[in-house]
């Protein structure tokens, strides 16, 4: 974050050259930092990113990894070798010969003396930004708000760097117009207090020092990866099983997420294996016994989630014995899954109560009207039904055709479900006979709905394929509850209620006889109660 906001505010004093050189110069002191201190605090930081990114090389015991991972790594390692003039001729040698490296100087040596410098350093501008938005936008995309704010801060990253290079180059054409005269490049390089060529001879020469010694500390830590690799031999023996996949070898002290990605085992991970998310979960079979239990960092997001006691981040364990594990993500996860609760992906069992409601004879209407009526009309129907559900708590679970389920409970316990379940129905009721006051002149018949409720344990969980997933709920109640809207059509009622959700609810129906009717699928006969008009039954619903 330190080098971000240096690259950043260095970037908006070159924007400054649209203005002048002067301007520059003028906000030079506090926008590059050149204030008491600024540059040990930027020079610290540096120093420890570049550990940390030399550490993460050397702790990584697999080189494959996203190909957004292995640019952010190229773009972060070379930017020391293409900066490291640039320090050198503007801090280093203030500190050292006194010189004033005001931004005339610069831009002199760049747009005249030396222009390669000034296609160098533009172009470790733009590394060097790339480099820190991608850091940003990988660490941020996890939270919540990040996509309502992604098009803005986006605007800005292209932007920020836009306007740095037109100053750039704007206060450099500048300059070379007024240098023409020799004598205007020797009053610069007086003003600058610049002692003489050895200034550029020190820059020069520690800056090949610099590059040989960075390159060495890179080869070093390659070095020492497969070092550390031989003599780990001992782990050979060990393997990893997948539950749906292969069985592999377990490689020494590396992560599952490491192993899945030396063995080309699909994998899910959102944050590039750094711990942020929960993607890359798995839970541990066989051989649970035997790991560590989870640091800090782990435990923070398994807490984050609610994962259950077998579930681990794949990320965060290196296991040192055989393990059977099975992934619960998706490969293709995307950050909007990335913190879910668990059970959302892995399923449970719960009692929910469930809705469906179904227009009566749509499809008979829908046959004399054109396409573009008979969307307007299906989605005045569906905002109708989708308020009142959402209104009460409820949570849409699809919409088939002119259908709609609906699930409740799914966080409340089955009395507050069963209460809002029926609150909605009667809502509904009510919506649709607004609706059929407002579409009057539209439609040839009004608009009826039939509507079944009905509770059970269901199986609740994110299911499908690629990005046609949704959180849902399969079972025998789901399939019973269809059948009573079909009954609700069957006998021309507005709502049939099974028994159970009416004791659940606490409420009495007793005005409408209780009648048992065999369901398809089911072996015994279903108490139910038939409700020819449901928009009333709110009253009776405890609020």
């Amino acid at each position: 974050m330190v080098l971000f906001a240096y690259v950043l505010t260095h970037m908006l004093n070159h924007s400054l050259g649209l203005a002048s050189l002067q301007a520059m110069d003028e906000w030079r002191w506090i926008l590059s930092w050149q204030f008491p201190g600024g540059w040990m605090v930027v020079l610290a930081a540096a120093l420890t990113h570049s550990a940390h990114a030399l550490w993460s090389l050397y702790d990584r015991r697999v080189m494959r990894m996203p190909s957004w991972q292995v640019m952010q790594l190229l773009l972060g390692l070379s930017i020391p070798f293409l900066l490291v003039e640039h320090v050198l001729g503007t801090r280093a040698v203030s500190e050292l010969y006194g010189v004033n490296p005001n931004y005339a100087l610069v831009q002199l040596t760049y747009w005249r003396l030396a222009p390669h410098l000034g296609v160098l350093q533009s172009v470790v501008m733009i590394v060097s930004w790339v480099h820190g938005c991608m850091g940003l936008h990988f660490w941020l995309r996890l939270r919540p708000w990040y996509r309502a704010v992604a098009p803005g801060l986006f605007t800005l990253a292209v932007l920020v760097p836009t306007l740095a290079l037109l100053g750039f180059v704007v206060s450099g054409r500048a300059l070379l117009v007024e240098t023409e005269d020799s004598a205007v490049i020797s009053l610069i390089i007086a003003n600058a207090r610049v002692p003489g060529p050895q200034t550029a001879a020190f820059v020069s020469e520690t800056g090949l020092m610099f590059r040989y010694g960075f390159a060495a500390l890179i080869v070093l830590t390659l070095v020492a990866r497969i070092v550390r690799n031989l003599f780990s031999s001992r782990f050979g023996t060990f393997t990893l099983t997948y539950a749906d996949g292969p069985v592999v070898t377990l490689l020494p002290g590396a992560s599952i997420l490491e192993m899945s990605r030396a063995y080309a085992v699909p994998h899910a991970s959102v944050c590039g294996g750094r711990g942020r998310c929960s993607t890359c979960r798995v839970s541990v079979g066989a051989g649970r016994e035997h790991l560590p239990p989870p640091s800090s960092t782990e435990r923070k997001v398994l807490t984050r989630i609610g994962a259950a006691d077998d579930v681990r981040l794949a990320c965060q364990v290196r296991p040192r014995h055989s393990l059977v594990v099975r992934t619960l993500m998706p490969p293709a996860s995307t950050p909007e899954l990335a913190l879910q609760p668990s059970t959302h992906l892995e399923g449970q069992e719960r009692e929910v109560v469930i809705l469906f409601a179904d227009l009566r004879g749509f499809t008979t209407l829908a046959e004399s009207r054109l396409p573009y009526d008979v969307v307007f009309i299906l989605n005045r129907y569906f905002e109708a039904v989708g308020q009142a559900v959402e209104g009460n708590n409820g949570h849409i679970d699809k919409f088939i055709g002119d259908g709609v389920m609906a699930l409740f409970g799914t966080e409340d316990d089955p009395a507050r479900a069963a209460a809002d379940a029926l609150a909605a129905a009667g809502a509904i009721a009510t919506r649709i006979a607004r609706l059929n006051v407002e579409l009057e002149h539209d439609l040839p018949t009004p608009l009826r709905v039939a509507i079944g409720v009905h509770s059970g344990t269901v199986i609740l969980g994110e299911m499908g394929y690629g990005t046609a997933r949704s959180f849902t709920a399969i079972g025998d109640p789901v399939n019973t509850t269809a059948r009573l809207e079909q009954i609700a059509k069957d006998n021309n009622v507005e709502l049939v209620v099974s028994r159970e959700v009416e004791a659940h609810a606490g409420i009495d129906l007793g005005d409408h006889p209780l009648q048992f009717v065999p369901v398809r699928g089911r072996r015994a006969a279903l108490e139910i109660r038939l409700i020819p008009k449901a928009d009333g039954l709110r009253e009776k619903v405890p609020q």
